[in-house]
């Protein structure tokens, strides 16, 4: 700043001197004034770096308030986070403490009861009362065995069927269930057992629906066996008793295919 006012007093001589100025005067004028510019600019330069200087002190200040002011509230934060987990560490501890004594308690009960036993012999036990099936229903026995012969459950089949003759054997469905007996035997190869099971229905229901069903079986159950003499007889009794059956038609097929007269 002070070389620019000298520049301008000594230019202010200049032009106050005499009234002739040479050309080395007006040169050295032109001089001083460009010197003159440069210093007026400089000046500006560093008045505006003084200016973003300031801006970015501020704006540094500015932030770093606004650190400082967080950190404080973190430090609060983390205090009472601190006191939070030493709160629950001691009720844990209190928790564990009062679980203990419970444990305690209960394995000193668990002797007491130990001893009282041994002490009485056992005699505290109760006897085990006998389970008390409910009566079966008789239709509901049946369809469940009949639905185990559909399924191939010979053996359970067997066992469902003659549980219903034992209960229900005068049931109209009685001849029906030793019949199911029958041809789960038969299903399963058992032929003379089937064959003492077709006797049975003969003889205990001679009137059964199921009389042409028992002699067809029964004949190709002494076929399955290489009798073949006891089974075309009993082939030719279902074609001679019940001729119009859906029976006597497969035993005719039956005797054609083993080359004897149906007749």
């Amino acid at each position: 700043m002070s070389g620019f006012r000298s520049g301008l007093a000594a230019l202010a001589i200049v032009l106050c001197a005499g009234g002739c100025v040479s050309t080395s005067d007006i040169e050295a004028i032109q001089a001083q004034l460009s010197d003159i510019q440069r210093q007026v600019l400089l000046l500006q330069q560093q008045a505006s770096s003084k200016q973003e200087v300031a801006t970015l002190a501020e704006e540094v200040a500015t932030q770093t308030n606004a650190l400082l002011e967080s950190e404080a509230q973190m430090l609060v934060g983390i205090d009472q986070l601190a006191s939070q987990i030493e709160q629950l560490q001691a009720n844990l501890g209190d928790s564990n403490y009062r679980l203990a004594q419970l444990s305690q308690q209960i394995t000193a009960t668990n002797q007491e009861l130990q001893a009282v036993r041994s002490s009485l012999g056992g005699s505290l036990r109760r006897p085990a009362e006998p389970a008390i099936e409910p009566p079966e229903n008789p239709r509901d026995l049946y369809d469940s065995s009949y639905s185990d012969y559909l399924s191939g459950k010979y053996d359970l089949a067997i066992a469902g069927f003659r549980r219903y003759l034992d209960s229900f054997s005068e049931t109209d469905l009685a001849d029906n269930a030793n019949y199911w007996i029958a041809e789960s035997l038969f299903s399963q190869r058992k032929y003379p057992q089937a064959i003492n099971e077709f006797d049975r229905i003969l003889k205990s229901y001679p009137r059964s629906d199921k009389i042409p069903s028992v002699l067809l079986k029964k004949g190709y159950a002494y076929l399955e066996l290489g009798q073949r003499e006891q089974g075309t007889v009993q082939l030719r009794n279902v074609v001679r008793e019940y001729p119009e059956s859906d029976e006597a038609n497969l035993a005719r097929q039956r005797l054609r295919s083993l080359g004897v007269d149906p007749s």
